[in-house]
């Protein structure tokens, strides 16, 4: 699930950066900055939004490229513009609340609070180099690519690899019940070691526009999450891409934490 690169005309204004190689248009980066600022609530329901010229003359684009971001948020119904009123803010997109908040951070959340929608299993794959890099790999792993859903709307999509011997004590269906790492926690124990977890932000490929129901290029943040056991070994890791607009992490941390274990903030291994 990488970016993608758009097709674009000569003449649409439309790719940022000198080199090429951002294909998402501007006038949806510009939709996607916008969203941004009324799910945060700076842009509060009934919020006059700058004019095209205001707009243009800050972000320094074209007075088309803005129209063209003002009717990708009508289409979408966040936005309403009527002659000589202005465009006002109408509606905010799905955020998140207390239970998405559980859903995300909560490792034993049940499938009362959250729905696990498995896409695609494979077994006896080879776990990517991007998440071996703290630890040895197994030989095998079972690979389950899936969505985390609430309330009918998918917030996550997920591609987890779990060595195979591991897997196979996983308990018949239990990954469509609970998340994989509670599953992990029952049958590893106290074996489970340290976990490390990369965390970036990229823009919605076609991929992840078609399985999260998401806006191509808006934001998405990106979680590499490895596990591993007391010997170093990777016992599972995965890739999670959340929604920019339906994210929270919620981390807590002794002040003096970092003082004590350096390699929570700068892992020895990326040294």
């Amino acid at each position: 699930m990488s970016p993608v690169t758009a097709n674009t005309s000569a003449n649409d204004n439309s790719v940022l950066g000198e080199d090429g190689t951002d294909g998402v248009t501007r006038y949806r980066q510009l939709a996607s900055v916008i969203r941004h600022k009324i799910v945060s609530g700076e842009y509060p329901i009934g919020h006059q939004l700058p004019t095209v010229d205001a707009m243009a003359q800050s972000h320094g684009i074209a007075k088309v490229t803005v129209r063209q971001a003002f009717a990708l948020l009508a289409e979408e119904g966040l936005i309403s513009s009527q002659r000589g009123r202005g465009t006002h803010v109408i509606k905010a997109p799905s955020g998140f609340d207390e239970r998405l908040r559980a859903a995300i951070n909560d490792d034993a959340v049940g499938a009362a609070d959250l729905e696990i929608r498995i896409l695609e299993k494979r077994d006896g794959v080879s776990l990517p180099t991007a998440l071996s890099r703290f630890g040895k790999a197994h030989d095998t792993y079972a690979m389950v690519r899936k969505l985390h859903i609430q309330d009918g709307a998918p917030f996550c999509a997920i591609e987890m690899y779990v060595a195979t011997s591991v897997y196979a004590r996983f308990p018949r269906g239990g990954e469509k019940r609970h998340k994989l790492v509670q599953l992990l926690r029952q049958v590893v124990g106290d074996r489970m070691g340290a976990t490390y977890m990369t965390l970036t932000v990229e823009p919605a490929d076609y991929v992840l526009v078609r399985d999260l129901g998401y806006i191509f290029g808006a934001p998405v943040a990106k979680m590499a999450r490895s596990i591993l056991d007391v010997d170093g070994n990777v016992l599972m890791a995965g890739f999670f891409w959340y929604r920019g607009d339906r994210f929270v992490l919620d981390v807590a941390l002794p002040a003096t934490l970092s003082e004590h274990y350096p390699d929570l903030t700068i892992p020895e291994a990326r040294r």
